[in-house]
């Protein structure tokens, strides 16, 4: 259940009775679990941008391995309250995560679809790595018969968020802009 709370309105002095959003107290009883353990922080919720796969995060930041491995296991990646998703992004401080993005590009090492991968910085310090497909159509047979020729088509990156789903935690998939000829 979510916390209530009195807001004051303007120079009117009227009060109003707002319920907090089930993912700040989710955050909340989170943050609470682990206000005694230093090995552990958790940060506040942040709104994630267009495109991402979640409407909001949350980052957990663990200095000790082996609590790492631990959380790794037992704590969900996204956690849902009705249509509004928490993702759930941890991070190993002690031995220095091997950076998801690092082992994409060795997984898409000559792979002509690949565009390139690329990691930008945002202004809470937090590194976004993105996997950039290049902009072509890709297609192959799938008795799709809304499909004249039965073909499935697409982006790569609509590909790689459905088959890295679940371990592609930490990475953006994308479509590298089309270059005017």
């Amino acid at each position: 259940m979510g916390a209530f709370f009195m807001a004051s309105k303007g120079d009117e002095g009227m009060k109003k009775v707002v319920l907090e959003s089930p993912w700040e107290t989710w955050c909340k009883e989170l943050k609470a679990l682990f206000s005694l353990d230093t090995d552990i922080g958790v940060s506040d919720i942040y709104e994630n941008e267009n495109g991402m796969d979640t409407d909001y995060g949350v980052a957990i930041m663990v200095k000790n391995h082996e609590k790492f491995l631990a959380l790794d296991r037992l704590m969900p990646r996204v956690k849902a309250f009705g249509n509004v998703t928490l993702g759930i992004d941890l991070y190993d401080e002690e031995n220095n995560e091997v950076n998801v993005s690092e082992l994409f590009r060795t997984l898409f090492d000559g792979n002509g679809i690949l565009d390139s991968i690329k990691t930008r910085t945002d202004q809470t310090g937090t590194d976004w790595n993105y996997v950039l497909f290049k902009p072509e159509v890709v297609q192959f047979f799938d008795d799709d018969l809304t499909d004249y020729n039965g073909l499935w088509s697409g982006l790569a990156e609509d590909i790689a968020r459905d088959v890295f789903s679940e371990n592609g935690r930490g990475v953006c998939f994308c479509t590298a802009p089309v270059q005017p000829e």
